[in-house]
């Protein structure tokens, strides 16, 4: 069942009114538990994988309750540990599976949504340990890592602003108008997904397919391969965004139909100026968890260490968080390659900056800022390069460097 099929559909539609009648919260949490059992029953292949999700899960709570008793940063470090190599081993990431017997991935375990899970899990107990997360149950804490509407890509949810409202779950929508709004959301989400989206993966992947080809790729003229390599460039970075955007879309107005407000995950990501706007605006829960999770003990970690050398070192702290993020989305080289360049686009945006002050001082720099042209130019470049890191994206080093190169000897 996908977001974009008339089962899933239908099924919310039926939920969404079920939902309106039901007499109180517990009824309307058991509604949705029964929905979210549902859905992953229909995902999860078989016993092992359920025996590996109740494991994960169960041993995510223990731990929680064991933080929140007796904070332990051994205690969590060692977890988190523990966490990240089942992760590797259930995603079958090389560098661990080299080193495992053939016969310990027989078994075909899958877990589906457990890259968001570990994220959710992670920003739990960290949430938990510092004291956040003053309470939770285990009916909580379940539902709010199988919650269907976040199960497969986000959006990456707080667990104390999911508790706040599965406690005082009841309509959120005021009035007609807000009922109506939330519809249309989810028609321009499902056009955007199974309509327009994909128009632009047929261009990327018809002109990928020449551009990788050996024949075709000798009778190209310089016109020709400069067509499909601008519908390479920003094919699938369009594909991307609507496709990605449009799910943020279906699941944002589903939730709101059965009283759950989801935290939006799109700012017009290609109007950003730099790339550390881009990722308050990209993807923005994954840019959030990164800051948070990420980056920021990174830098605390340096600057209580080596405080003369902290501001220097921050764009160590960069290239480190976006390499884990890149790794993150998969197991092959060019998700590292990808992280890296946003770190390169990141760390350039933060130099540019501290130029600037340095040269001109707070008020150029606000000056600076405020000049359309600059915008122009910045939002312009800001673009491109985030299209030329997405050549990473879909296809492996090897297969977009050969692209590059096919370009380039066609053109020159």
């Amino acid at each position: 069942m996908t977001l974009c099929s008339l089962q899933f559909l239908v099924a919310l539609l039926l939920v969404s009114v079920v939902f309106l009648y039901l007499p109180g919260r517990r009824s309307r949490q058991g509604l949705l538990a029964l929905c979210n059992a549902g859905f992953l029953y229909l995902l999860v292949p078989n016993l092992g994988s359920w025996l590996l999700l109740g494991s994960f899960l169960l041993s995510g709570y223990a731990v929680a309750l064991l933080l929140r008793s007796c904070p332990s940063r051994i205690l969590l470090s060692s977890y988190l540990v523990l966490l990240v190599a089942a992760f590797l081993v259930i995603k079958k990431y090389e560098i661990v599976t080299i080193f495992l017997h053939s016969a310990a991935l027989v078994q075909a375990v899958s877990i589906v949504g457990v890259s968001y899970m570990l994220f959710r899990q992670i920003q739990f107990l960290v949430d938990t340990m510092q004291g956040q997360v003053e309470q939770t149950s285990l009916w909580e804490y379940v539902n709010y890592q199988i919650n269907l509407l976040t199960l497969l890509s986000g959006p990456i949810q707080r667990y104390q602003d999911f508790q706040q409202q599965w406690q005082e779950l009841g309509p959120v929508l005021e009035d007609g108008h807000a009922v109506r709004m939330a519809y249309l959301r989810l028609l321009i989400g499902i056009i955007k997904m199974a309509v327009v989206a994909p128009i632009f993966m047929s261009l990327y992947q018809t002109s990928a397919g020449v551009l990788n080809g050996s024949s075709a790729v000798q009778e190209l003229g310089r016109t020709a391969a400069l067509s499909h390599f601008l519908r390479v460039l920003y094919g699938f970075p369009i594909y991307l965004y609507l496709n990605f955007s449009g799910y943020c879309d279906i699941v944002i107005a589903a939730a709101r139909l059965v009283g759950m407000e989801l935290p939006e995950n799109f700012d017009r990501p290609y109007l950003s100026r730099n790339l550390i706007d881009y990722w308050t605006r990209w993807h923005r829960t994954l840019g959030l968890w990164i800051r948070d999770y990420l980056f920021v003990p990174l830098y605390k970690g340096v600057a209580y260490r080596w405080p003369g050398r902290a501001e220097s070192l921050a764009f160590l702290c960069y290239f480190a968080a976006f390499f884990v993020a890149g790794a993150w989305h998969g197991a092959s080289a060019n998700f590292i390659v990808y992280g890296l360049l946003q770190a390169v686009g990141v760390s350039a945006a933060k130099l540019w900056e501290r130029h600037l002050v340095k040269r001109r001082g707070r008020s150029g720099l606000r000056e600076y800022l405020r000049s359309p042209s600059v915008r122009t130019l910045a939002i312009a470049g800001t673009l491109n390069f985030a299209c030329a890191s997405l050549l990473f994206f879909p296809v492996d080093v090897h297969t977009t460097l050969h692209m590059l190169g096919t370009v380039w000897r066609v053109l020159t």
